[in-house]
């Protein structure tokens, strides 16, 4: 055998065991910043998650679009490496820690926890969104916008009674905020499954703003009782 044809031959044997040898180790790379399959949470906050409407967001919360999972400009992760399911964005989760700092430096101002409780909502984390929301509502009980939002999260995380409640509530301080009685409808509608009192919240709304945006949609599905005509 020829010595150029020994040398090419080994030479092609040893680029194939690095490449394979790469590969493995990317493939390993993986596996380990995957995060484990428990570590998601699943049952009432998934079920619960509004499938057919929207509801109305009280005001302070931008609106609640996909996670995210862009990186800041400039900024990428390691070869291999992935944000896990469901996590903020690391420009999102800089301005979450941010806000917890100004929130401690600050424990008498509503509005860190608020805005705080807006992005963890944004992001569908309505656990930390309900917890933030409760504690800006400590230091400002008539804020209606929270308190509607924290009905929201409620109700995502299957608790449409808890929801209703902060509903009424808001309406005890506004009785004409209009996304509240907008959520009334949908949570008898698709929470509690309370046609009567869906109805009732319908004609209310229906009564005071028949243009309201989704309101017209709802008629069908609420039936006999639900009238079109402002009185």
């Amino acid at each position: 055998m020829k010595k150029e044809t020994v040398i090419t031959a080994v030479v092609f044997l040893a680029i194939g065991f690095l490449a394979g040898y790469i590969y493995d180790s990317e493939r390993n790379w993986s596996r380990q910043e995957q995060p484990p399959a428990s570590a998601g949470i699943s049952g009432p906050s998934d079920a619960a998650t509004p499938s057919r409407s929207t509801l109305a967001q009280g005001g302070g919360s931008a609106g609640a679009g996909a996670p995210g999972q862009t990186l800041p400009p400039g900024q990428t992760l390691p070869p291999g490496q992935t944000l896990p399911p469901g996590h903020p964005s690391l420009e999102t989760a800089a301005q979450m820690k941010d806000l917890e700092e100004q929130a401690s430096r600050n424990p008498t101002d509503p509005d860190p926890p608020r805005k705080l409780a807006n992005l963890f909502f944004d992001q569908h984390m309505f656990e930390q969104a309900a917890t933030w929301y409760l504690r800006a509502l400590t230091l400002n009980p008539n804020d209606v916008s929270a308190r509607t939002d924290l009905g929201t999260a409620y109700f995502n995380l299957g608790r449409s009674a808890d929801a209703l409640a902060e509903y009424n509530q808001s309406l005890k301080t506004d009785p004409t905020h209009e996304p509240t009685m907008y959520n009334i409808i949908i949570v008898n509608l698709e929470g509690t499954h309370d046609l009567k009192a869906a109805r009732a919240a319908w004609e209310k709304l229906n009564q005071r703003d028949p243009n309201y945006t989704g309101l017209a949609a709802l008629k069908d599905r609420l039936g006999t009782g639900a009238e079109t005509e402002t009185r």
